[in-house]
């Protein structure tokens, strides 16, 4: 029985197609030098790049875990074409025993492991040989990234083959891999063990990173270099400049509040995000939301209130073909992902503020289909950029609100994020109930194309998706294994 370990392998085999691979020096058989690999602080860089790299894989988090596959999960695309994107239109109406979607699904969960592999090799190589990094704040950072990205991948294998997280009647138990050795076989965990493990992942990293990384002392855009009279305080090290492109200790805060939010531990998600959103640095906010300005000034992606992003060359050679957002080119709605123009203005922008939110008027694009010339909106969220999403403030706000017990805090929190969105809000929501409803609609508007409203839908065992006549329940919300692996469970 094969299970991960022949993802590992795959894992240990791709890293010669990186596009790190001047550091590589593959022996026969596939296997990496890692002894010369992880000798040194400049390797284990180069290492950790390779992570963040194999993350931007169309099969990961450059298309497929935020553009495609999970946003057709979450029906939030129309239904693709059976003959040009058979896969697509699978997983849209969730079938999951077709070959295109096992397919597609398999390259999702190798892929995960891929990168969980690697920095596997960079955690256990490190705390092995501490003496490999003499520098005490340089080993915290590369060990505190390492366990962050092995955390955000196992959790994204949480939800999506996991169990629902809340009154499951079918159980999953799931692989948490800790080793680089590719004949060693992870352990599986029910999903309150592996839940346990990404959090334990997590606090090690926010340890490490609270100590050593200079987002404890400058701003995101100080360290970017926005203000050059800082020039000669700023770290040395390239490594630690332009924080926002790796995980660091916000991000992770972030992170942390994502996962307690998923697993119903609304106390500590709300403590988490709240950390997060009154986080400041010399009296000033470490980040704050994106304004009208950003999108006006075409920053569909809101880099500037991003905790943690990934930088992304190859976007622009797919991204138009994909979902459009080129007022220039036309959409041929057999390949594009997109809209119909009634789901656009009767349903995701149903009682929105359509002549001032900025995401009615900004984000999204009419382009013309060239055949018949009838509009069809396109979202220009990665149009002309190179940069992708993972963590941003904007979530912090929901899920504060979603978790405060004070409904007075959670309409002031809602008035300061529509505020931000152009949006002046006069009126109190006046019950949980509706306040929920407020926090889903705000999750399909602000995270479209970012592959969060699958998770958001799952988590709440939403029963009717919005743009789905389909009922939803676990089968459906639980993605099954690849062949290769098994659910040692059996419920």
């Amino acid at each position: 029985m094969n299970k991960i370990r022949s993802y590992i392998f795959i894992g240990l085999s791709m890293l010669s197609l990186s596009s790190c691979n001047e550091w590589l020096d593959v022996k026969p058989e596939t296997e990496v030098r890692e002894d010369d690999l992880f000798s040194s602080y400049k390797g284990y860089k180069e290492a950790l790049a390779g992570c963040y790299s194999a993350m931007t894989s169309r099969d990961l988090y450059g298309e497929k875990l935020t553009i495609s596959d999970v946003e057709c999960l979450a029906n939030l695309w129309n239904q693709p074409s059976k003959s040009y994107t058979p896969a697509l239109y699978d997983l849209h109406i969730h079938d999951y025993e077709d070959e295109y979607a096992r397919n597609d699904i398999k390259t999702i969960y190798g892929g995960l492991y891929n990168v969980i592999v690697q920095a596997n090799g960079i955690i256990n190589h490190i705390t092995a040989n501490p003496a490999s990094i003499p520098a005490e704040n340089q080993r915290n950072i590369i060990e505190g990234e390492a366990r962050a990205v092995r955390a955000f991948c196992h959790f994204d294998v949480l939800r999506l083959f996991g169990q629902m997280p809340q009154n499951a009647t079918k159980t999953v138990e799931l692989p948490y891999s800790e080793s680089n050795d590719i004949n060693t076989q992870p352990p599986y965990y029910s999903f309150e063990q592996f839940a346990a493990k990404v959090l334990a992942d997590l606090d090690i990293a926010e340890e490490k990173l609270k100590t050593s990384d200079p987002v404890m002392e400058f701003s995101y855009d100080e360290l970017a270099g926005a203000d050059s009279k800082l020039a000669d305080q700023l770290p040395d090290d390239d490594f630690l400049l332009n924080r926002r492109y790796r995980f660091n200790y916000w991000a992770v805060r972030a992170l942390k509040a994502r996962v307690y939010l998923y697993i119903g531990d609304k106390a500590k998600a709300y403590n988490e995000a709240m950390a997060v959103i009154n986080a400041q640095i010399k009296g000033k906010s470490v980040v704050s939301l994106s304004s009208k300005s950003d999108y006006e000034n075409k920053k569909y992606s809101t880099p500037s209130e991003c905790l943690m992003q990934l930088y992304n060359v190859d976007l622009l050679d797919y991204s138009i073909d994909l979902i459009g957002g080129d007022p220039e080119r036309n959409v041929n709605t057999d390949k594009h992902l997109y809209l119909t123009s009634s789901n656009f203005e009767k349903k995701l922008f149903a009682g929105a503020n359509t002549t001032s939110d900025v995401r009615y008027l900004n984000l999204w694009e009419r382009t013309t289909k060239s055949s018949t010339g009838s509009k069809y909106p396109t979202i220009k969220k990665y149009f002309k950029v190179t940069t992708m999403p993972l963590l941003r403030l904007s979530e912090m706000y929901l899920i504060a609100m979603e978790t405060t017990t004070n409904l007075a805090e959670a309409n002031s929190l809602y008035k300061t994020f529509m505020a931000a969105r152009n949006v002046n809000i006069t009126t109190d929501i006046e019950s949980e109930v509706d306040l929920l409803d407020k926090v889903i609609n705000e999750y399909r508007l602000d995270f479209y194309a970012e592959g969060q409203m699958f998770y958001c839908y799952k988590r709440l065992a939403v029963k009717s998706m919005l743009f789905s006549y389909e009922n939803m329940g676990e089968e459906q919300y639980i993605i099954p294994l690849p062949s290769s692996e098994f659910n040692p469970a059996g419920k």
